[in-house]
Formats: C-alpha cells, sequence, structure tokens
C-alpha cells in the first residue's frame, strides 16, 4: 500500500483551466490518454507534508489565503521531466515564489528545489517523445491566474479545503 500525503495545489482560474483541457483534448484527440491523475483542476503543486499536519495546513491554508491576493502570471512555456512528464510552465514571478514559500520555506541549501509546472501528460518516455510535437505545434503563451489553493490528500484522491485567494489587490 503506497503512503498517503498531503499536497497543497495552486488552482488557476476556470479560462485557464479550460485553455489546458483544450491542450489535453488535443492529445486525447490523437490517442494520448497518460497516467497523471485526472479529475482533479489544473494547478501547480505548491509541495507535499505528511498526513500528520493535516491540522497545521488547514489551519495556514485559512491564514496565508486570506492574506494572498490572486497571482496573475504568464504560461509561458512547454517543458518535460525525465521524458516522462509534459508540462506548461510558467514565467516564474515573485507573487508565486511568495506563496509556495508561505507554505514551504525550506530553500534546499541556497538551491530551490520546486519548480512549478501544470502536467499535462505523464506518460513512458516513448508516448511522450510522440505527443511532444503535437503540444508544442499547438502551444501558445498565455496569461493565467491563480485563484484558489487547495489541500488535497493522495491516494485515495480526498479534497481536504479549498480557500480562495484575497481578492482584493
Amino acid at each position: 500500500m503506497q503512503d498517503k500525503a498531503l499536497f497543497l495545489l495552486a488552482n488557476f482560474d476556470s479560462e485557464t483551466q479550460d485553455k489546458l483541457g483544450g491542450y489535453y483534448d488535443t492529445l486525447l484527440q490523437h490517442g494520448f490518454i497518460g497516467t497523471q491523475t485526472k479529475n482533479i483542476p489544473y494547478h501547480f503543486t505548491l509541495g507535499s507534508c505528511s498526513v500528520d499536519y493535516e491540522k497545521r495546513m488547514i489551519n495556514e491554508l485559512n491564514k496565508i489565503c486570506s492574506e494572498t491576493p490572486c497571482i496573475d502570471i504568464s504560461l509561458g512555456y512547454i517543458g518535460l521531466f525525465e521524458q516522462r512528464v509534459i508540462f506548461v510552465a510558467p514565467c516564474m514571478n515573485f507573487e508565486l515564489q511568495k506563496l509556495q514559500n508561505s507554505f514551504f520555506d525550506d530553500c534546499g541549501n541556497g538551491c530551490h528545489k520546486w519548480a512549478a509546472h501544470a502536467t499535462l501528460l505523464l506518460d513512458e518516455p516513448q508516448v511522450i517523445l510522440k505527443a511532444l510535437p503535437i503540444v508544442t505545434e499547438k502551444f501558445q503563451p498565455f496569461k493565467a491566474r491563480i485563484e484558489s489553493v487547495a489541500l488535497y490528500e493522495f491516494f485515495p484522491k480526498r479534497l481536504i479545503k479549498e480557500c480562495i485567494l484575497n481578492p482584493v489587490e
């Protein structure tokens, strides 16, 4: 049995969800399904921790989201992780990095280990390499907005709490 863990996900606005879903629909039309987690919104995973920290994470989620405005960001390019993941990545900005650091401030001895990305497809390298030209041909950079942060437990998937970011800027 796989160990459970808590994950914080920074979720996008509905327009961004639709655009990212459109890229995945294009992959589906070409027969690519992938093994990525389905039926959760497109997001940036901010980090994870032990299920022992659930109450603490809920308290932090409430506090940080009430003090953090929505984050506008440019989704600027397609990337790969080890030829197993195709993702859309942002042109990083201070606000997104600050949000992630609010929850997870361990910077790894001066080298930050976190890479913001929204997974489009997770699969074997031979599948990823066939799917990559399809995504890159269609992809155009666009503006996105992070509107909420959700706390999930995986696996099985359980949404614990979602907080809307403070709309006042």
